[in-house]
């Protein structure tokens, strides 16, 4: 008998070691609301995806999500305070991780935090499309054509964006540096009045979120979408693939974030609650109508993408000599 519970003791603890199998791990999560930081300001996309995920993850955790805007400094501030916060599953920062390896990728950044070392992923929850768009005073209609364009012109196309450093410039600037472009930046303060000058024909091309342009209708020509495969929001706009620029595919990626200490079981556990959330087909349709495409993924997966995030936007920053102002 002693034997027995001796047996029975080691597996448990064998287990408890791996982060598997122990009542404590996932009761940790039962005791009190979880909540889900969003380092930027309440209304925008990050703030509506956090709202439905938490929404949506709340039955099945069994607990309250309760979303907290944190915001300032190109959100540093929440990301920092996420990062500090007890490692319990608790609090989670819904991330736009494409934004912040960008702003970590710039020297002497006010981010503070290693991405890699600081934060445990939970799951990437999905994706905002880029779509290159043009002025309809420009003479194009196909994504190569504004390629020659530019190339006959060098320097003499403009871009948009909504700011230095920001998802639309470093996305202009990769696909400049893959196809032999020089353009000129003109960067705003904010998405909303770089793509109205785009739309007045002040500034000839931007590289802008799917949702905002879905947002103008016609009044925009859509060249091309930097996925994989076309979208279901914009079914008739061809892949920079189908362009001949198969290597240019750019998205802003949400994913939720936990700090680094967190648990296995832990997040293994808001990863299934995650993904069971993202299974109703009513978070998806809310998500897609929005412009955001669901890709539901594991922690390790998520970790992948935020490391190959990191380093992709540090060489394009790199071989751009582009500097924070």
């Amino acid at each position: 008998m002693i034997g027995k519970q001796l047996g029975r003791r080691s597996l448990l603890g064998g287990l408890a070691a791996l982060g598997l199998g122990t009542a404590a791990s996932a009761q940790e999560l039962q005791n009190q609301p979880i909540r889900f930081v969003v380092p930027f300001a309440a209304g925008g996309a990050v703030d509506f995806v956090g709202r439905l995920v938490g929404q949506g993850m709340s039955p099945h955790l069994g607990v309250p999500v309760v979303v907290e805007n944190r915001t300032g400094a190109s959100g540093s501030i929440g990301a920092q305070f996420v990062a500090r916060a007890p490692a319990d599953g608790h609090t989670l920062m819904v991330a736009p991780i494409t934004s912040f390896a960008m702003l970590a990728g710039f020297p002497g950044n006010n981010l503070n935090l290693d991405l890699r070392r600081d934060f445990a992923p939970v799951g990437t929850i999905g994706a905002v499309p880029i779509v290159i768009v043009a002025a309809n005073r420009l003479q194009v209609d196909s994504l190569p054509a504004l390629v020659a364009l530019a190339r006959g012109r060098p320097g003499g196309l403009s871009y948009a964006s909504s700011g230095n450093g920001s998802t639309e410039h470093l996305a202009a600037e990769l696909f400049a540096q893959q196809a032999g472009l020089r353009m000129l930046h003109v960067p705003y303060r904010g998405g909303a009045p770089a793509l109205a000058d785009v739309l007045a024909g002040q500034v000839d091309v931007m590289f802008a979120t799917l949702p905002n342009v879905m947002q103008n209708g016609s009044a925009l020509k859509i060249l091309a979408i930097a996925t994989e495969a076309r979208s279901s929001a914009a079914p008739d706009v061809p892949t920079t693939a189908e362009a001949g620029f198969a290597n240019f595919t750019v998205s802003s990626i949400y994913s939720l974030l936990a700090p680094a200490a967190t648990p296995p079981a832990v997040v293994a556990r808001l990863n299934r609650d995650m993904q069971a959330a993202l299974a109703r087909p009513e978070i998806r349709d809310r998500l897609l109508v929005q412009g955001v495409v669901p890709q539901p993924t594991a922690a390790a997966v998520t970790g992948d993408q935020l490391g190959a995030e990191v380093t992709r936007w540090a060489q394009v920053i790199r071989d751009a000599r582009i500097q924070l102002q």
